[in-house]
């Protein structure tokens, strides 16, 4: 245990962390809203940081952010959630985020096979996929499939729900509707075939399967539907109405003596800082969003209101001994401590941001009076904000409060086995701040454990088409190193984060350091001043009779084919670079069942050639009947229609927007804005219908074992006791299933949204 007065030697800076946020008078500019999940992976999945180099395993539950890289080995697969997105990635398959932000998902797919979900579009929102033919960009919800061969000079690209257009060099554009499948075979466009939808295989399946768990799961009643990974909850735990917090969630699968914020680690994530990685299959949802309350003797997650578009936050804590604007040095060796916010308490951000922002991270988290948070951010934009004036009620709640040496938090390293011994002493006189004032180091970055399977550099560096201009990539953790080290516990913003790699004999911030970090040699854009257009895209030409009898480039596994154009090998223009392909070492390489390109080693089961009567799977999505129904505007209170995405100064989206205003009237008097939503109906030309596979699907069942029990460390250690409770021993409990009340209490339904749920009840 920590003596005080080595507390109020270690608490000598405070002021120091706000003291250089008031300094810095430039306008804020907020991080985005959203993130990604690494919500699923399977065999050998490897990572590599924005701005870093060197891969190492990936991590469950870690948020991606435009920059982190993913490469998914033989026989493995990797499964990503981006609010009402799902990316799914099937083996030896490159991936990188150019781009991340409330109104844009811009990736990259080098090599590999891609399944992308998207259930909802927000005004101004796109989804584009970038490859070494093409640039896919969504233009309507639906469910997509990518893949590029190995050799990344072939991209198959197939719609089996929704729409979109498909860019290429030369101002080559044209649209991909339900129902199609093309391979193109440069980036002209002008060599393409135009397939049978091709009946599914292996993973198809897999993504079928997480797609039915995802739509159907009961907690999508009690939830936004874009916070990310409700349907885990499911699994791991229960709901039950609450007169004080409404519907909260209690974990039924965790030890005795659990707290929130206890099993994981910390690590330092881009424009957000201090992050929570926590160790639970349902780790996410509850520790990112919504506020965790202290109910009859068990802790329960209590989730924001149903009816807004969800801010993400990188954890929704407070810190003791540390933090929001109470200086702690990691050379001294002190701890750090936190502990959960309660229901209605303030977040506030280690980061700059808007008033916007900040009003919009708290209330679509938690139920709290605006006007209590316009006082906080006025405190908090001059770099004094009254943390006593804070009710902390969790502060006082036995083995709410965790504590680790300073070390062990810099480090990444496991808080259960790090945790130290914390009573009703240990933190009596400290001050409770919004954030560790701590800076991270190169170990704060990324894990310990070095990747076991690495991608062939030839295969990530591939030179790709794309129809929107990415953002400039991230400088390296050297690079920003300084500057964190001047403000510790203060992340950059994504402008600092882009502006800091310096070219040879340029100041960072220059002209010419900018120019140095905006190239990006392997990305060819393609659009007129890099955006992609509004016009409707043309359908494809109709081939020629002398294009039909090409015969069809062999390795591929789509339908037979329907229509091919007239633009011959030889007239293909390849892309300058060679493809390499990973190396391939000397035993027998495992395959997933599950590639439309056939691999010359293996013989997988599901790549028989398909007839052109072969059905296709029924992607029709259907709505549980207990689903309220959503707002399709995301909670803007201004009656737009529009997602309320226009944080302060900063434009997300390429349509002006209103400014964001708080209403008088309390959020449940929230009313949807009185306007006619056209809903989406499949094109009129006739074309073959799909019928589901006549096959039997099992029915995705969270898996049982193994479950990890997670449990407080082994030892003598105290826990920590509110002063007003005699010293003494928590109480001995199960977290048995709840008690029984009436059936939960439905929040008020929002008015419909438009999306792919109801859509697909149109293609019959």
């Amino acid at each position: 245990m920590f003596r005080l007065s080595r507390f109020a030697v270690l608490l000598a800076g405070i002021g120091l962390a706000f003291a250089a946020l008031a300094q810095d008078n430039g306008t804020p500019v907020d991080p985005p809203g959203r993130v990604a999940r690494l919500s699923y992976i399977q065999g050998d999945v490897s990572f590599v940081p924005a701005g870093e180099n060197d891969w190492v395993q990936a991590q469950l539950n870690r948020p991606l952010i435009t920059g982190d890289k993913l490469w998914t080995d033989r026989g493995s697969r990797a499964s990503l959630e981006i609010g009402a997105a799902a990316v799914r990635m099937d083996q030896s398959t490159s991936f990188d985020f150019l781009n991340l932000t409330d109104n844009a998902a811009q990736m990259e797919l080098t090599q590999g096979t891609l399944n992308l979900r998207v259930r909802r579009l927000y005004d101004g929102q796109s989804y584009e996929i970038d490859t070494p033919t093409l640039a896919f960009v969504v233009n309507r919800v639906g469910e997509f499939r990518i893949d590029v061969e190995p050799d990344g000079q072939t991209t198959l690209v197939t719609v089996l729900s929704g729409g979109g257009d498909v860019y290429g060099e030369g101002g080559a554009r044209f649209a991909v509707n339900e129902g199609q499948s093309v391979t193109f075979r440069d980036p002209q466009l002008r060599d393409y075939q135009v397939n049978d939808l091709p009946p599914t295989d292996a993973f198809d399946d897999f993504c079928h399967a997480r797609d039915t768990r995802w739509d159907d799961s009961p907690s999508r009643r009690y939830v936004s539907e874009d916070v990310i990974g409700y349907q885990d909850l499911d699994s791991y735990g229960s709901w039950n109405d609450v007169p004080e917090y409404g519907n909260v969630w209690y974990p039924t699968s965790v030890a005795v003596g659990w707290s929130p914020y206890h099993y994981g680690h910390w690590a330092w994530v881009g424009a957000y800082g201090w992050t929570w990685i926590d160790d639970a299959p349902w780790g996410f949802a509850p520790f990112h969003y919504g506020r965790w309350a202290f109910v009859g003797g068990r802790w329960g997650w209590c989730p924001g209101p149903i009816a807004v578009r969800p801010i993400y936050a990188p954890a929704l804590v407070a810190f003791v001994g540390g933090g929001g604007g109470f200086g702690i040095s990691v050379s001294v060796g002190g701890p750090i401590g936190w502990f959960p916010l309660g229901w209605g308490e303030p977040y506030i951000p280690a980061y700059r941001v808007s008033r916007n922002y900040f009003t919009q991270v708290n209330v679509s988290n938690t139920v709290i009076n605006r006007t209590v948070i316009n006082n906080y951010y006025g405190g908090y934009s001059r770099g004094n904000v009254n943390y006593t004036q804070i009710n902390y009620v969790n502060r006082n709640v036995t083995g709410a409060v965790t504590a680790v040496p300073a070390a062990a938090f810099v480090g990444s390293r496991p808080v259960a086995g790090a945790a130290i011994a914390v009573n009703r002493t240990t933190f009596a006189n400290a001050h409770v701040g919004g954030f560790a004032a701590i800076a991270p180091t190169r170990a704060s970055i990324t894990p310990a454990l070095a990747a076991r399977a690495v991608p062939v550099a030839a295969v990530v560096n591939r030179p790709i088409v794309a129809a929107t201009r990415p953002p400039a990539p991230m400088a390296s953790f050297a690079q920003r190193q300084a500057l964190l080290d001047k403000n510790p516990g203060r992340p950059l913003s994504e402008p600092q984060l882009r502006s800091t790699t310096i070219a040879a004999g340029a100041v960072a911030g220059s002209a010419a350091a900018a120019h140095a970090i905006a190239e990006r040699p392997n990305v060819r854009v393609v659009t007129q001043h890099g955006i992609p257009s509004n016009a409707t895209a043309p359908a494809l030409p109709r081939a020629t009779a002398a294009g039909l009898n090409r015969a069809p480039r062999e390795g591929l596994r789509p339908g037979a084919p329907a229509t091919q154009n007239a633009a011959s090998v030889s007239d293909r223009k390849l892309p300058a670079v060679q493809r390499t392909s990973p190396a391939t070492s000397t035993e027998q390489p495992r395959h997933l069942d599950s590639s439309r390109f056939a691999h010359p080693q293996a013989n997988p089961v599901h790549e028989a050639q398909p007839v052109r009567t072969a059905p296709a799977r029924d992607f029709r999505r259907s709505v549980p009947a207990s689903q309220p129904p959503h707002n399709e505007n995301g909670g803007n209170y201004n009656g737009n229609g529009r997602a309320t995405t226009n944080y302060g100064n900063r434009t997300v989206t390429p349509t002006s927007h209103p400014e964001y205003h708080a209403p008088v009237q309390p959020r449940q008097e929230y009313r949807a804005p009185q306007r006619n939503v056209q809903e989406y109906h499949a094109p009129a030309p006739p074309r073959q219908e799909y019928r589901a596979p006549q096959r039997n699907v099992q029915e995705y069942h969270a898996p049982a074992p193994p479950r990890q029990e997670y449990r407080a460390p082994q030892g003598n250690v105290q826990e920590y006791h509110a002063p007003a409770q005699p010293q003494g021993n928590a109480p001995q409990y199960q977290r048995a299933a709840p008690v029984q009340h009436a059936a939960p209490a439905t929040r008020p339904a929002p008015p419909e949204h438009k999306s792919d749920d109801k859509d697909h009840q149109h293609h019959k």
